[in-house]
């Protein structure tokens, strides 16, 4: 079976994805296991369809015999009066249905509020993934209006459906920015459904109406706010939430305290534009970044290479052209061997 085009739901009503998650045994887990790991962009599709079925609470108690057939009585009699004022004629009950019939009756029942139950939660809980390649920026418009830009290697989700008196949520992994629409101005009268919030794997920013941009990068999240107002909260209990003013990057590692400072925004979106600002910038953190961007993995041959600072802006539109600029400005040769580039000193 090919899983690799299976949505969330048609997981759900799969046998075999069943069984490995309600009842799994040495044969499942094995398929399943190594399946995730081969295909580790279905990741979250995966946890969705288990957590549907994982949700789902059968009732332990069933009804006596008896409780069934006095509640059938009791229905068969409202239909009887609902036919004598329709028809003016009573329509008579000659037997109450066999025990078989009964049960079938049942599990018709208990199949179709189950199916009810699986299509409602997968309905309101599917969420609408888009992703950025390496290499390239992407723009999105949320339902809302908002409005995110996403950055090479970057993903956001969000819930497909507009959800009343809840916040709009996205969930990012990678670097994105982000205008969001006001809904409520007024700063003193916020409803929780009026706040926009992001989540990334160790923090959470909380926000009215305002332009700002969150990476998440090896294990670090930085935030930097460009205009408006954010909190931005941890998912460690014992770091206290930070409140951050425009001009203001706050950097996390989850290992330590987080480190709020004042910087320019526009020198940290500028990847918005294809641009890379580099100010006093080691060829190592530029190494960093072409693995972020591009995909490709860095090797400095000599430590004194990643030592070298270089300053101005790199155009991003093509990888040639930035190593070509890194490789005459640093005086180095870059090869590329597959996809590794190795920086070398010249001879």
């Amino acid at each position: 079976m090919d899983y690799t085009e299976f949505s969330t739901t048609d997981l759900i009503c799969d046998e075999y994805f069943q069984n490995w998650v309600i009842k799994p045994d040495r044969e499942t887990d094995e398929f399943w296991s190594s399946w995730v790991l081969q295909h580790p962009e279905r990741s979250q599709i995966i946890e969705e369809a288990k957590n549907v079925l994982l949700h789902i609470k059968f009732k332990e108690h069933l009804p006596t015999l008896e409780e069934m057939q006095n509640s059938l009585a009791s229905t068969l009699s409202i239909i009887n009066k609902l036919g004598e004022l329709r028809e003016n004629r009573k329509v008579k009950i000659v037997q109450l249905l066999g025990v078989n019939k009964i049960l079938k009756i049942a599990a018709i029942f208990i199949a179709a509020s189950l199916t009810g139950g699986i299509v409602y939660y997968t309905y309101w809980n599917a969420k609408t993934t888009i992703s950025a390649m390496y290499g390239e920026t992407k723009k999105v418009v949320l339902p809302d209006g908002s409005q995110v830009v996403l950055n090479a290697h970057s993903t956001i989700s969000y819930f497909t459906h507009v959800r009343k008196n809840r916040p709009r949520q996205i969930w990012l992994e990678g670097e994105a920015f982000f205008k969001i629409n006001h809904i409520n101005k007024d700063e003193n009268d916020i409803k929780e459904s009026e706040r926009f919030i992001v989540s990334t794997n160790d923090l959470v920013v909380k926000v009215l109406g305002t332009s700002f941009d969150v990476k998440r990068r090896n294990q670090i999240t930085e935030v930097i706010l460009e205009t408006g107002k954010i909190m931005v909260e941890f998912n460690n209990k014992f770091q206290a939430s930070v409140n951050m003013l425009p001009g203001q990057m706050i950097t996390y590692d989850n290992s330590s305290p987080p480190l709020l400072k004042s910087v320019d925004p526009a020198n940290y979106t500028t990847w918005i534009n294809k641009k890379l600002v580099l100010k006093d910038a080691s060829v190592t953190e530029i190494a960093q970044y072409i693995q972020d961007y591009y995909g490709y993995k860095v090797i400095l041959q000599d430590t004194a290479i990643g030592n070298k600072k270089m300053e101005g802006i790199l155009l991003l539109n093509d990888m040639k052209d930035v190593l070509f600029v890194l490789s005459n400005t640093l005086n180095v040769k870059i090869e590329k061997q597959g996809n590794t580039l190795i920086f070398k000193n010249r001879k």
